[in-house]
């Protein structure tokens, strides 16, 4: 057994989710660069503003650093001091200095630039500073501020002022504050809550070593210092580094620390944290995944719920088919929605109705007396004299290619064979057109080619098929497709009048016909009961397409010079038989005469003369079906009176038409 492919409930689920992921994808992909934009925006005005402060704020110590050292280097008892040279005082002073200008230590030099004490340590060398550009600086009686480097590590913001007394100029004094981590964290306290500060200094190497930062010391590793000195370096270009601290994403800008001689002792790093940059995106795309996890069950329920409303009809639709294949065409199909569904229910409804009345139409048959007789029926009336014509009887072989097996039938035009196609190997029939038909119009024989021709492009299962033309020796005959089974004709003289289905099935099929006939422009002209054969499996064929108009004279009406009318009269719609040009809708007032006989069981209207038939065709109404067998339905009724109406405005317009209003009632 084949294995099964997904069930429909699936196909929608997966169809329904496929949407709400594509959905949703597409609006985190266009959410994530939005906010990739805007973080990005972001993030570069916040870490420009940061470095500029930073600047701000290191001048700003600066400035309050050296007007504290002024005021405590001009203090004349202080200048006493220096000039006395007493190292113990002025180491002594030195102490007191760091406490009132509020730095980590402060140096005291004379005016060749001997180092006279450092605070922070006693035991200093009296060494010369005097080429320390910020010494040199303020011996020349300049105030300087920049930075200094302690042991190559530890990186200090240094102001410089001169010990002086007017022009004269006794000494220097330079006070050092650290950039600790204290310090970084007051930056960020102080206005710059969103980001983190690193402090560096660099040593003999220009290997960077931290000296103040926000962050954890740990998780600044020498490879994360280097890549922010690069960024620190690049300060007048914008040169930012994204990097990963602890698992954060961060973006750094910096900038370098200078001594006074313009040397790059360190710097320092701005950081934005990313992530929290993107926390509101996070947020948002939080929501968003929320929101398809949530599309995504609904869209489940609702498969579930559309598939069993979808499938319910569906399965219906497939247990009738299976029950019709098994020759069961009872099934009830209710469903009456207005989409593909409902039409398709409306179409198997329709094709049970069909199969129902086939049913019965073949029950029909099988229980009629001879409904196993073959039967072909002739071409405009019999005459119960059988003709032989040109060697065509029995068990002769016909024009060297057809073996003549006997004689199904004679008409008012010719004869009808049963024969068998050597070639083909196909049983067939034959029928032979008698000379006069021929000879009487010398343009009969042309129309009757072109009329044949139209006829041969009608392929259809309720045509009889028209093969060919033939001619031997002057005498035309048609060979045509084989029909096996009942003429309608004689089962209504079997059964007389016909059940209202049977009738039913016989009406659609022939409209069937006749649709595909008219779309050919062919007019058969006419359509009646001896022109239409039953087959045991219910099937109608319709016989004759093309054949009547070679009864058709021109320039002379319905009655010829010897009385006689073209066609059969009692199926003859009235402008047909007074000569007016005729269209489809003559073959629909015929097709009328064959549905009121199959209910009535004889035709609307009949006469004991031509002539008499004819007064009647033209001014009388036959009685309505319902008026004779109370069991034809109202709508089925008023149908046939259409049908049969006088002028050709009043019928239904189209085979089409015809066969819609027939299922309707079926």
């Amino acid at each position: 057994m084949a294995s099964r492919g997904l069930s429909l409930s699936v196909k929608i689920f997966l169809g329904t989710s496929l949407v709400v992921v594509i959905v949703m994808g597409a609006t985190l992909a266009i959410t994530a660069r939005s906010a990739q934009t805007a973080a990005d925006a972001s993030v570069g005005r916040v870490l420009n503003s940061a470095r500029e402060a930073v600047t701000a704020q290191l001048a700003g110590r600066a400035e309050a650093m050296e007007r504290a050292a002024e005021v405590f280097a001009g203090s004349s008892n202080f200048r006493a001091v220096v000039v006395s040279r007493d190292t113990g005082t002025i180491l002594d002073q030195s102490v007191v200095a760091v406490e009132q200008v509020n730095v980590d230590w402060v140096q005291i030099v004379d005016a060749n630039g001997i180092l006279l004490a450092r605070s922070d340590q006693p035991d200093a060398t009296p060494i010369s500073l005097a080429n320390s550009p910020a010494i040199g600086g303020a011996l020349e009686g300049n105030f300087v501020s920049a930075f200094g480097a302690t042991d190559d590590t530890l990186l200090a913001q240094v102001s410089v002022v001169p010990i002086a007394d007017g022009d004269v100029v006794y000494g220097a004094l330079m006070a050092a504050k650290y950039l600790t981590d204290e310090f970084a964290g007051e930056i960020r306290n102080a206005a710059f809550d969103q980001v983190d500060v690193v402090f560096y200094a660099l040593d003999t190497l220009d290997v960077p070593h931290v000296n103040g930062t926000t962050l954890e010391r740990s998780a600044l590793t020498p490879e994360l210092l280097a890549r922010l000195h690069a960024a620190a370096a690049g300060e007048g270009e914008d040169v930012r580094s994204d990097l990963t601290v602890a698992g954060h994403r961060y973006v750094a800008l910096g900038g370098l620390l200078r001594s006074a001689g313009g040397t790059p002792l360190g710097g320092f790093a701005i950081m934005r944290d990313r992530d929290a940059e993107f926390a509101l995106f996070n947020e948002l795309q939080r929501t968003i995944l929320l929101s398809a996890a949530l599309g995504l069950l609904f869209a489940f329920l609702f498969s579930l719920l559309v598939a069993r409303w979808v499938t319910r009809p569906v399965a219906k639709l497939a247990d009738a088919a299976r029950r019709a294949s098994d020759g069961d065409y009872q099934a009830e199909i209710s469903a009456v929605s207005r989409d593909e569904i409902g039409a398709l229910a409306g179409a198997f409804r329709r094709l049970l109705a069909d199969l129902r009345e086939k049913q019965q139409l073949v029950e029909f048959l099988s229980s009629a007396d001879e409904a196993k007789t073959v039967q072909m029926p002739t071409l405009s009336g019999t005459s119960g004299q059988r003709i032989v014509e040109q060697g065509l009887v029995p068990g002769s072989v016909f024009a060297n290619r057809y073996d003549v097996k006997e004689i199904l039938g004679q008409g008012g035009m010719g004869t009808v064979f049963k024969a068998v196609d050597r070639e083909l190997g196909e049983v067939i029939a034959i029928k032979t057109l008698k000379q006069d038909f021929l000879q009487q119009d010398p343009t009969a024989l042309e129309r009757f080619k072109s009329e044949i021709r139209l006829a041969r492009r009608i392929s259809h299962r309720n045509v009889v098929r028209t093969h060919d033309l033939g001619e031997r020796e002057g005498f035309y005959f048609i060979t045509m497709e084989y029909v096996e089974g009942t003429s309608l004709k004689q089962l209504i003289r079997q059964r007389g009048r016909l059940p209202v289905a049977v009738t039913l099935s016989v009406g659609k099929q022939l409209a069937r016909a006749l649709e595909i006939a008219h779309e050919q422009g062919i007019i058969h002209r006419d359509i009646k009961p001896h022109n239409m054969v039953l087959q045991a499996d219910g099937v109608l064929k319709v016989m004759d397409f093309g054949i009547a108009r070679l009864a058709q004279r021109p320039q002379e009406s319905g009655v010829t010079q010897q009385g006689m009318i073209v066609g059969t009269p009692e199926y003859m719609a009235p402008e047909q038989v007074t000569g007016e040009p005729v269209d489809q809708r003559a073959d629909l007032y015929a097709a009328g005469c064959v549905l009121y006989e199959c209910l009535v069981g004889q035709p609307p209207l009949t006469g004991e003369t031509p002539y008499q038939l004819v007064a009647k065709l033209l001014e009388e109404m036959p009685p309505r079906p319902r008026s004779v067998n109370p069991e034809v339905p109202d709508a089925l009724d008023a149908l046939v009176m259409e049908l049969l109406a006088k002028k050709a405005a009043q019928r239904p317009q189209s085979a089409l038409i015809l066969h819609d209003r027939l299922a309707a009632i079926g």
